[in-house]
């Protein structure tokens, strides 16, 4: 049996959320171009022991977009004409550009919010954490000879 080593143990939790989080954003068609579940990772520092990393919109996938009286920015286009791109379901038609397409969900995001702000279930990240946590508390009290799970029961070997 492996020594218990609390550092690794907490990476592995932090792994085990992350795929979760990642599962999460496949199955709820939320991974048009890719890119949160490709920039999701797990960094280890010196004044941390590791912590999980990913796009700031992340919280977006999770909370959706609330209808908001702000313009619309270069970068917030920029990122639907890339997620436009990646959706061959959703086009321009004939003619409209693929930034007048961009425009015009912007412009539907700032009056109305995005589909998970109005009900569509977005990721769930105190999901992703629960279940990487039995299965942390399991691993380790494998280790450590200890049922988490039934009550704190020391195992005899």
């Amino acid at each position: 049996m492996n020594a218990l080593n609390f550092n690794n143990e907490y990476r592995e939790f932090l792994n085990d959320v992350k795929d979760n989080l990642i599962a999460q954003i496949k199955s709820k068609g939320l991974n048009a171009t890719g890119y949160a579940a490709n920039t999701l990772r797990v960094v280890a520092n010196q004044k941390l022991e590791a912590e999980l990393r990913g796009p700031k919109y992340l919280k977006y996938l999770q909370t959706g977009v609330g209808s908001q009286p702000k313009h619309i920015g270069a970068k917030f286009i920029n990122a639907l004409m890339e997620w436009i791109s990646a959706k061959p379901n959703i086009q321009p038609n004939p003619k409209q550009t693929i930034k007048q397409l961009a425009f015009a969900i912007g412009n539907s995001i700032v009056k109305n919010g995005t589909s998970i702000k109005r009900g569509r279930k977005g990721i769930s990240v105190s999901q992703a954490i629960k279940e990487s946590k039995t299965k942390l508390l399991k691993d380790m009290g494998q280790k450590m000879r200890i049922d988490f799970t039934n009550g704190l029961k020391v195992k005899r070997r």
